[in-house]
């Protein structure tokens, strides 16, 4: 039935006469922000985030997102980040309060606490069958769909950072790492996300890569006793700063920090974070403030990046967004100093009028608040997709929005999956986990003046673009300009080629000189001056020398020089080489300082005996010495030859300064260090004691040991470079300084044998080229006088007339009736009898000319 005209005019004027915004809905979002907490587990409180959101409302609804009919409005509730007053403050706004259809809350905003968000994260997901958006909730928990179906964020989840750590891992090829965590979900999640994309990435699989994972509720000193006990450089934590600063601590005290020690951090800790916990500092003594900015120098720092893109849904850039929030903030200070605002009621963002007057923004808070503003603005794209949604495939609107209306909670949900616009704080975009796809960040302590701590950037990881590659790794600094090792790096350390090759050159010339007096003692030997030295014995002597020399060869040959035709053979190589050193150094020692103390003790012996020096000594007085040494040291190196042969071993020695592992090959059979220190006790009482009768002999002029005063010298000086080189070598070759052993070892050969050479033979050609065939004084009587008489050693000249001389010559000649050829036979002095034949020897008299010229 049609009305009346007169009541359909009056319809119509009534329906006109309606305000246009009557039909305006509020759609309202609670807001579930923190407040600073007692154990400051966030470094932000409702002061800093209010104002954000507000701000992000009314750019909304001034713009107009939604749709005229809609209007979105704040409602705030504390967490205090606290589990139960969290769910304390759900259960009031949403059921105790009775709120009205239009002040429902359709989503849910916040928090930003991980530890009192995930039980209200369960509750709107599971029994409100509500999407609830957080802008600071990093943990890796958050992601199980199960317990949290409608959960999203703004801020990456802390796993995400994993993705960096391991880039950072693999390329500076650190495969050797430790992770450190407190024993707490948000914590024991990331660790194991990390420890599963270590296996998944391959990086189990490379040879000496090492994952030691360790955690601990209270006290960290186990954990990090048994991270130095597996010698792990490179360091991983997850705690909160209060036990970051108690693990850097007794870390400090460990020696696990320095240069050869990286630690890489959480990004989320607050500015300055060690100086804020002194009841730790007290708690371990030693521990300052100063040393833990020390340890902490040139450590990494790992964060999710929030850029500073121009916005598309406002007006205004990074710089202008900064200065309004800056203004909203001195607004909500001054309505919290004014009481106008009870934090039980909604709050009306509107009321929020940004004057000129700005807040001073707090530097740690900065980094969050792009999403806290993106979180809004998501939720507000979400809302208006849900209603396009709805108006077109289910004749449907949020007006009708209810718990129970699984179509509309539905599509509020599908309509934040979708979402994808460009924020604050970057490109928004979530995965099916409800997490923000972002990027990474790398930050690196650089300590300053006085060790001040400055956080560089080093630069931004894209996990899709990038993998597991960091490509900034120039920007980072280490000391000494070098990437500390995750292990210290195994080398093989050998000889080197060009020391080697000087000292070859060393030994050749050497040869040559020893060989030059090898020819000249023999092309001179019946000439008195050398008929009259025990000549035969220093050819022995020499000959000694030449087998040291070659030892010297040996010495330089190892694993790498030169490198064995067969690498199978090198084990067999160098225990043979082993063999020869020895024995050759041990033979040629005793051949040469054998027949040096020969010369010796028969030197000793006229010193203690006068009468002995009116006859020459055989031939086997001077060798009988040198071949007792002889039939020892054969005797000696066969037994330990044969009982405990020679091998090839390799050492570790860990340079901890230089970050390396050496592997240095030396000469291993058992019982070694007892055959070596029995040697080295029977050859050092053998040179004690020849020291010691070239001292008690040093004055004793010998007329057929013509150059005894040298044999006493040439004793002092092979005894002091033998003891000081066999020492020194012995020393260095221990500590594994394998080149200057060497070194010293081939100087000391050197040095004694062309020493004790010269010192014997210079005096012979300086002689012979004055002429002259004896180094005995001619026109002087030496008298040698026993330990009984005056004094030791001691020598009385007297110059003698001519016929005493001849009567002495003639009595010294005479011995029981035999008449004794005073310059030697081929049974005394060593010489050839033929010798007494040669020009320069008168037969008739037996009496050396120049004697007889003399008399």
């Amino acid at each position: 039935m049609m009305l009346p005209w007169h009541l359909q005019l009056l319809c119509l004027v009534s329906a006109l006469s309606l305000p246009i915004n009557a039909t305006t809905r509020p759609l309202t979002i609670l807001g579930l922000v923190p407040q600073k907490s007692d154990q400051n587990y966030t470094i932000y409180s409702s002061s800093d985030m209010i104002p954000l959101a507000c701000m992000a409302v009314n750019d909304i609804n001034a713009k107009g997102v939604l749709s005229p009919n809609y209007t979105l409005v704040l409602k705030i509730s504390y967490t205090q980040c606290d589990l139960s007053e969290g769910v304390w403050q759900l259960i009031q706004n949403v059921i105790l309060s009775k709120p009205s259809p239009d002040q429902l809350p359709v989503m849910f905003l916040g928090g930003g606490c991980s530890s009192s968000i995930e039980p209200l994260a369960a509750l709107t997901g599971r029994f409100y069958n509500a999407t609830q958006v957080s802008f600071g909730s990093s943990s890796p928990t958050l992601t199980d769909r199960v317990r949290y179906p409608k959960f999203f964020r703004t801020i990456p989840s802390e796993v995400q950072t994993n993705l960096l750590r391991l880039a950072v891992m693999l390329s500076y090829n650190w495969t050797k790492v430790a992770t450190l965590y407190q024993t707490e979900d948000i914590f024991s999640d990331s660790t194991s996300d990390f420890m599963n994309k270590y296996a998944t990435m391959g990086i189990a699989n490379i040879t000496g890569s090492a994952l030691i994972s360790r955690s601990f509720t209270d006290d960290p000193t186990i954990p990090l006793q048994q991270i130095m006990d597996n010698d792990v450089r490179i360091i991983f934590i997850w705690m909160y700063e209060d036990k970051a600063v108690l693990t850097l601590c007794n870390a400090i005290s460990k020696g696990l920090t320095g240069k050869n020690h990286v630690w890489i951090l959480p990004g989320w800790y607050s500015d300055k974070w060690w100086t804020k916990y002194q009841w730790v500092l007290v708690l371990t003594p030693g521990c300052t403030v100063l040393k833990i900015q020390q340890a902490l120098a040139y450590s990494l720092v790992v964060d999710f990046y929030s850029s500073s893109l121009n916005p598309e849904m406002s007006q205004y850039n990074s710089t202008q967004f900064m200065e309004k929030y800056s203004r909203y903030l001195s607004s909500f200070n001054a309505l919290l100093a004014s009481n106008g605002w009870n934090s039980s009621s909604p709050l009306s963002c509107s009321t929020l009028n940004p004057g000129n007057s700005s807040a001073k923004i707090d530097p740690a808070v900065a980094k969050y608040m792009p999403f806290m503003y993106d979180a809004v603005w998501s939720m507000a794209w979400a809302l208006k997709g849900a209603e396009s949604n709805l108006t077109t495939n289910f004749s449907s609107s949020l007006a009708n929005f209810s718990y129970s209306n699984t179509i509309i909670t539905d599509a509020i949900f599908s309509a934040m999956m979708a979402t994808n616009f460009s924020g604050v704080s970057g490109s928004v975009t979530f995965d099916s986990f409800g997490s923000r796809k972002g990027l990474n960040v790398l930050y690196q302590m650089i300590p300053g003046p006085d060790s001040v701590l400055t956080l560089k950037k080093i630069g931004v990881h894209d996990p899709v673009v990038d993998g597991p590659v960091f490509k900034n790794l120039s920007f980072i600094m280490w000391p000494g300009g070098v990437a500390p090792l995750d292990r210290p790096m195994p080398i093989d350390v050998f000889l080197n080629k060009d020391l080697i090759n000087t000292f070859h050159a060393f030994i050749s010339v050497s040869i040559l000189i020893v060989l030059s007096l090898l020819i000249f003692n023999i092309a001179t030997l019946r000439k008195p001056l050398i008929a009259n030295s025990a000549p035969h014995i220093n050819t022995i002597i020499i000959l000694g020398c030449l087998l040291l020399l070659a030892t010297c060869y040996l010495m330089g040959v190892d694993s790498n020089n030169p490198p064995p035709p067969d690498p199978r053979d090198i084990n067999s190589r160098y225990a043979t080489i082993c063999t020869l050193r020895l024995w050759l150094l041990t033979i040629g020692f005793s051949l040469a300082f054998g027949s040096l103390f020969g010369k010796t003790w028969q030197v000793y012996r006229v010193y203690t005996n006068p009468t002995l020096k009116k006859e020459p000594f055989k031939m086997w007085n001077y060798s009988f010495w040198m071949l007792a040494f002889l039939v020892i040291d054969v005797a000696y190196l066969s037994l330990w030859t044969s009982l405990w042969p020679f091998s090839r071993q390799i050492q570790n020695r860990t340079d901890i300064n230089v970050n390396l592992i050496k592997h240095i090959e030396y000469c291993y059979c058992s019982n070694f260090t007892y055959l070596i220190g029995a040697l080295y006790v029977y050859k050092g009482l053998l040179v004690v004691f020849g020291l010691f009768l070239a001292y008690e002999s040093r004055n004793v002029k010998y007329f057929y040991i013509n150059d005894s005063r040298f044999v006493t010298i040439a004793m002092y000086i092979v005894v002091i470079l033998v003891g000081i080189g066999a020492t020194i070598s012995l020393v260095l070759t221990q500590s594994w300084f394998a080149d200057p052993a060497y070194g010293l070892a081939v100087s000391m050969v050197i040095a004694s044998c062309l020493s004790c050479l010269l010192i014997l033979y210079v005096p012979k050609f300086i002689y012979m080229a004055k002429g002259k065939d004896t180094m005995v004084v001619e026109n002087m009587k030496e008298e040698v006088v026993t330990a009984e008489g005056l004094q030791m050693g001691r020598t009385i000249t007297e110059q003698p007339s001519v016929s005493d001389m001849r009567t002495e010559t003639v009595d010294e000649t005479k011995t029981n009736g035999t008449i004794v050829n005073p310059n030697g036979s081929d049974r005394d002095s060593g010489v050839d009898e033929n010798i007494a034949d040669s020009p320069e020897y008168n037969s008739s008299s037996n009496v050396p000319m120049d004697m007889k010229q003399s008399a």
